[in-house]
Order: C-alpha cells, then sequence, then structure tokens
C-alpha cells in the first residue's frame, strides 16, 4: 500500500535512520515497527507544540539526506490536490520552515514530491505549492553547501 513505501525503503542495507514530519495518521503497529529501527517521528501537533525551530533542532545532524514529501502532509485550504486530504494539516510557512532546517542537517542527495493531482484542484494552488516549495528547498540546499550550479552544461553547443 502507498503506507508501506518507508518501510520498504527503511530495509534496504545503505539506509539509516528516517525522520518523519508531519505525520497524522499512523497505525499503532507501524509506529513501533519505526521506533523499533530508530527512526523519528515528529507529528504534526509536535510541530505546532513545540514550534518548527525546535524540530529542526531536535533533528540528528546527517551524511546524506534523501527528502521525501507527501503534498497531503500540507492542510487541504492550502493544497486541496490531493488523492488523500487530511484536515489539520501543515501550513505553506511551517513546510517551508521544516525544509530549510532540513538543508542544514547534512548533504541532501535528491527530493521528490509526491501526491499532487491537478484534476482535484481546477484552482493550480496544490501545484503552485508543490513547485515553490520545491525551488526553494533547492535554493536553500545550494545556499547551505555553497553548491555553485554548473552552467555550462546548461547551454547549447
Amino acid at each position: 500500500s502507498n503506507g508501506s513505501v518507508l518501510r520498504r525503503v527503511s530495509e534496504l542495507e545503505f539506509v539509516d535512520k528516517m525522520v518523519h514530519l508531519g505525520i497524522r495518521q499512523c497505525t499503532t503497529a507501524e509506529y513501533a515497527a519505526a521506533a523499533e529501527r530508530g527512526n523519528q517521528f515528529v507529528t504534526r501537533d509536535d510541530i505546532r507544540r513545540q514550534g518548527v525551530q525546535a524540530v529542526v533542532d531536535a533533528m540528528p545532524e546527517m551524511e546524506n539526506i534523501y527528502v521525501t514529501f507527501d503534498i497531503d502532509a500540507l492542510d487541504p485550504s492550502v493544497a486541496p490536490g490531493t488523492g488523500t486530504p487530511l484536515v489539520d494539516g501543515l501550513y505553506y510557512h511551517e513546510a517551508r520552515e521544516l525544509l530549510r532546517g532540513i538543508a542544514t542537517k547534512g548533504k541532501v542527495v535528491g527530493m521528490d514530491l509526491v501526491e499532487v493531482n491537478p484534476y482535484f484542484d481546477t484552482t493550480g494552488r496544490t501545484s503552485l505549492a508543490a513547485v515553490r516549495l520545491m525551488i526553494e528547498f533547492l535554493g536553500d540546499v545550494f545556499v547551505e553547501h555553497q553548491v555553485e550550479p554548473d552552467w555550462a552544461r546548461f547551454r547549447r553547443p
């Protein structure tokens, strides 16, 4: 199921610990299995109660980071275009600050953003939020790690 992807990923030999941010629905068995592997769960309630900066500060330093962002972590008022909208999600600024903090925790080696369904959002809000989150996160990664893009690769011969 779509809820077991991270469990399968955690079984890969090169994957160490995972940090799950903004969780709102998780079965007791899923939580127990993840906690047994040493993964960290931070619910949306934790984020609101502690504040984004405290959550980022509590995250471990990591060598390589891969970020997968599920758009349904955002509140449907921000991102209605998903197949599994859940009320009381993260607001854009909270997600943005979490991603900014992640960029400071290690070398970001990749990112994906999933579950955007434009057919469920005729206004385009969800796609706009998704694109802005990715662009701003990439900007943070480049700034944080002083990555200089190789613009020559993008020039036509």
